[in-house]
């Protein structure tokens, strides 16, 4: 039987997080701090700059519900669908369909009260 002087598989050493320089992304509280502060749904800040930073927090809210109504409206064509193509045991539980339009309206609502000037 011979001995192996290497093992079979890479040996991967701990990954050192002290240098990360982006301790905002790398910490629980720093992404929630980050999103409060305006990320928007692609994950970065607000882009226009001459705006208060108050405006720039709405918009990224704004641009982050609005992809989360796209979000529920194409599940809820999906299930639109679903039920007029399909069996009756592959439809989503009227239930479900509820909460998605229910989702949807209380998603819009806040579109509406985040556009206004303040």
């Amino acid at each position: 039987m011979t001995t192996r002087k290497n093992p079979p598989f890479d040996v991967v050493e701990p990954i050192n997080d002290d240098a990360n320089p982006a301790d905002d992304l790398s910490i629980f509280q720093g992404c929630l701090t980050r999103i409060r502060d305006g990320e928007g749904s692609d994950g970065m800040l607000w882009p226009e700059e001459n705006l208060s930073d108050g405006r720039r927090q709405s918009l990224a809210r704004i641009d982050r519900t609005a992809v989360g109504i796209l979000t529920a409206v194409e599940m809820l064509h999906a299930a639109n669908r679903c039920s007029t193509m399909a069996t009756s045991r592959r439809h989503l539980d009227e239930g479900v369909v509820e909460g998605l339009f229910f989702a949807c309206r209380e998603l819009a609502e806040l579109v509406c009260r985040e556009v206004r000037p303040a």
